[in-house]
């Protein structure tokens, strides 16, 4: 039951001014390298395996630079983390992708939206692994879904919990981040932040995710490695 509502934007891949052909961001979570696991593959030296991330909320796309080699640039500037606006230009080796998204709120409303960011107060944190709480976006008023809990079932930390409380928090050991939570307005959504080969398959209720958003419903039991946790609107 996701929501199929928005519509995502699309990326035009060209090299030397000719278009070679274009991605639809149809997934929360999309990769750009040249090895063949990459959602977009572009086969290049100047390339690294694992170039760069596209992370997809609604409408609005975020692109991040995994620590490439050469570098990723936006509109000829290098970039380590950038929401992207309809018209921009990312650039990767010598290949070009322009960002086409007539309907992306990120560009008129860059100063609400906080990206990936690290806050100054400490992270929380839950157990083993680590949780990051990360906002992405203001949220006026209160709804049902801030009653909304994470509880740790197995392990050490069996029993503690972490209230769902932020637009976005991710799961996974500090600096590898498994999974990711968004809270959208008809619930909350769970997205693997890795969809490489040998990468974690995160379950839920037994059933793997893959690389879709899924929404989590009550008492969903979440797997990452041998991790359960379950997610719960509280009365």
């Amino acid at each position: 039951m996701r929501n199929e509502a928005h519509m995502p934007g699309k990326l035009e891949y060209s090299f030397n001014a000719s278009k070679l052909g274009e991605f639809t961001l149809d997934k929360e979570v999309m990769t750009i390298g040249r090895k063949d696991d990459n959602d977009i593959c572009i086969e290049n030296l100047a390339v690294s395996g694992h170039h760069a991330k596209l992370l997809t909320i609604f409408e609005d796309s975020f692109l991040e630079d995994l620590d490439s080699t050469n570098g990723t640039y936006v509109n000829g500037q290098p970039i380590n983390k950038h929401p992207l606006k309809n018209g921009d230009v990312i650039t990767i080796g010598k290949h070009e992708l322009r960002y086409i998204n007539d309907s992306a709120r990120v560009g008129q409303e860059a100063e609400k939206t906080v990206l990936i960011r690290r806050k100054a107060e400490p992270a929380q944190s839950v157990a083993n692994p680590d949780i990051h709480a990360i906002d992405f976006e203001p949220e006026a008023g209160h709804s049902k879904l801030d009653t909304a809990k994470l509880q740790i079932l197995n392990g050490s930390g069996a029993g503690k919990e972490l209230p769902l409380v932020k637009s976005s928090v991710k799961l996974g050991k500090s600096g590898a981040e498994l999974v990711q939570i968004n809270k959208r307005p008809d619930g909350h959504f769970i997205v693997n932040l890795d969809n490489s080969m040998g990468a974690t398959k995160t379950r839920v209720n037994g059933q793997e995710i893959g690389a879709r958003a899924i929404k989590l419903e009550n008492h969903d039991v979440i797997e990452i490695n041998r991790l359960k946790i379950e997610y719960y609107l509280s009365s």
